[in-house]
């Protein structure tokens, strides 16, 4: 492994890229207010030729949820207690099981009669139903921002300074003194990493040689965990764990283990909250170290979406659900990362809404930070909070390297001059470069900011023989943090941004 502290990254000459496969995107802001000010973009970003779509650019946290399943339901038992006695109850009032998790006494069921809650509030072994949600974050063909193809990449070979040909481009790695603990020989070995997502390209080079396709799965019906291969996924995956085999880029733990659970439709994008909690509770069972989970959603507190009431009490109870599951993973022996969310809500004072799930229990919630201009500068400021990133004290623990766009506002998309790759606009330099399913490509979100963390947790594990505790984990996770801001724990980055320690 060549040029561990060589960020600077050499011009490479007659790079010529295919236009027909770039594709540019930008999230629109929708003027979201901020305690740094006002953002509105929309009418200068109508006028170029950047495509819109909200949240596209991230691709990184489920918006707000736009679709219910009315015939899905969750049940959550007494004492977390499941029985043959108490599915032929349910079923005797006209509802069918689905699934069973019985490691958090939790059934799920389909049916057809919409006063069902009633039906079974009166059942001594049943604490609450409530309806299951389908959740719908960005489209899959807006997830990959301005991508190099395998196709570019084999006819035109980049001249990069490390053998692993795109790992110059990634700065969130030195954000993290990632390069400093491979150099100590800690690289995420003996580490298994559950990555609960939108599936995988499960050939990718840079990702095939770290993937246990046996543990790998689907809890989307209809879908295998690498077809069709999440986007998304795709990247959050590369990021923590693509191997250091002079191809590509390089994870932040190259030689942990991936395991990837589906849990969203790499189609439509969308998931239920019940294969969520199957997947949760799978990556616990399977004895994952780290459990990944770059989604999430805003729950109102009225549990009102878009003008259809649910009953309050459906996203109270959906809570009490997630806080069940997460005591059962924290206690099987996972630590949980999530992404934080990216409406630029402030944790601390937002009452009207509540995050999922990186408000739940046991649950280490990441921040974004990226810097403005790197494509230009690579010494710039490498942890300025990202303008989409969600904050407060009381809701971030962490934050990590999750990428910038601010600079499209001053700079547009006009040529980057610095030294970088040519072809691209400058902007995007600021954004992560990981894997995608056809080759490599930046995003940015908090999405991208967990697996970093995700990543530092697996070389913290790594480091002490791949046997810790949540509890340790999370302790060492703080302690080497750089508590950039003030002194102590602050509402942009929590304790601090996630560092190896090195």
């Amino acid at each position: 492994m060549a040029g561990f502290f060589a960020f600077s990254v050499p011009k490479i000459a007659q790079k010529v890229f295919n236009k027909t496969s770039v594709f540019y995107r930008l999230a629109q802001l929708h003027g979201a207010t901020r305690k740094y000010g006002t953002i509105n973009a929309g009418e200068q970003l109508m006028n170029n030729k950047f495509k819109l779509s909200s949240l596209a650019l991230l691709g990184a946290t489920l918006t707000l949820p736009s679709t219910l399943l009315a015939e899905s339901y969750i049940v959550l038992t007494k004492g977390n207690k499941i029985d043959s006695s108490l599915i032929q109850e349910i079923e005797a009032q006209g509802a069918t099981v689905t699934a069973q998790l019985p490691q958090v006494g939790m059934l799920m069921l389909d049916s057809d009669n919409g006063d069902i809650r009633e039906r079974l509030s009166s059942n001594a072994k049943i604490q609450t139903t409530f309806a299951d949600m389908d959740l719908q974050y960005v489209s899959p063909s807006e997830q990959a921002l301005p991508e190099i193809s395998f196709e570019e990449q084999s006819i035109n070979p980049p001249t990069s300074g490390d053998d692993d040909f795109y790992f110059d481009l990634q700065w969130g790695h030195d954000a993290v003194n990632a390069p400093e603990a491979w150099q100590a020989g800690v690289k995420g070995q003996g580490v298994r990493v559950a990555v609960l997502d939108s599936g995988i390209m499960s050939t990718h080079p840079d990702l095939a040689p770290n993937l246990n396709t046996a543990l790998s799965t689907s809890f989307i019906n209809g879908e295998a965990y690498n077809s069709p291969a999440g986007s998304h996924g795709t990247h959050v995956a590369g990021t923590i764990a693509a191997a250091d085999n002079a191809y590509g880029t390089i994870g932040v733990a190259p030689e942990a283990e991936i395991v990837t659970v589906k849990v969203l439709s790499g189609v439509s994008g969308s998931g239920p909250f019940s294969s969520i909690f199957q997947g949760m509770v799978y990556a616990a069972d399977i004895d994952a170290d780290v459990i990944n989970m770059s989604l999430g959603a805003d729950i109102p507190r009225n549990c009102t979406f878009d003008g259809v009431h649910q009953p309050a009490k459906d996203c109270a109870d959906l809570f009490t659900a997630l806080n069940r599951v997460t005591h059962y993973v924290n206690k099987k022996g996972s630590v949980i990362i999530a992404a934080a969310g990216n409406d630029a809500r402030d944790l601390n004072h937002d009452a009207t809404l509540k995050a999922f799930p990186a408000e739940g229990n046991h649950v280490i919630s990441v921040s974004s930070l990226g810097p403005v201009g790197w494509g230009l500068d690579t010494s710039a400021n490498l942890d300025v909070l990202a303008s989409y990133s969600n904050y407060g004290k009381n809701g971030i623990d962490l934050a990590g390297p999750g990428g910038n766009y601010d600079l499209f506002f001053t700079y547009g998309n006009a040529p980057c001059n610095g030294p970088v790759l040519p072809g691209f606009t400058c902007y995007v330099y600021d954004m992560v470069l990981s894997t995608t399913p056809t080759g490599w490509g930046w995003n940015a979100g908090t999405s991208m900011a967990a697996p970093h963390v995700a990543g530092v947790a697996a070389l913290i594990i790594s480091e002490n023989g791949g046997d810790m505790s949540p509890v340790e984990v999370t302790r060492e996770l703080i302690k080497r943090s750089d508590d950039i801001n003030q002194p102590g724990k602050d509402d942009d980055t929590g304790h601090g941004r996630a560092s190896s320690g090195y």
